[in-house]
């Protein structure tokens, strides 16, 4: 009995995939709210929409940006940003714009997304039901 609950559990594996990046793993279409940063409630306005062709779209006080993020859960890795830095001197974008960049991994659960790093830093958002 104990070899037949491994293979069962790899054959069912198998017929349902694991999404391969956080794009994937959201629930389609949510725009995502920043509300923390590093536990503490965020200094600057953010949201971002994770695309499942690993692309990003985003809005800072700044306006809008997009990027790339390829790497398979529970990594990440944003690239490509367009603009490649905030369009105005809002130091609030430009800071959201390198913690973003200094992100290694991602957790999505239900309405929830915690980007998080090595560091210990962390930037925590809630799907935003209006947007």
């Amino acid at each position: 009995m104990r070899l037949t609950l491994p293979a069962a559990l790899l054959a069912l594996a198998a017929c349902s995939p694991l999404p391969d990046t956080v794009g994937e793993a959201a629930p389609a279409g949510t725009m995502w709210r920043l509300e923390t940063v590093n536990d503490a409630p965020a200094p600057y306005a953010a949201s971002l929409r994770l695309l499942k062709n690993d692309r990003v779209w985003g809005i800072t006080e700044c306006g809008a940006f997009t990027a790339e993020q390829t790497a398979p859960l529970p990594w990440l890795e944003f690239a490509a940003f367009a603009p490649e830095t905030p369009s105005c001197n809002d130091p609030g974008a430009a800071a959201f714009y390198a913690a973003l960049r200094s992100m290694d991994f991602a957790e999505v659960l239900e309405n929830r997304l915690l980007l998080s790093n090595a560091a210990g830093e962390s930037l925590f958002f809630l799907a935003d039901p209006g947007a």
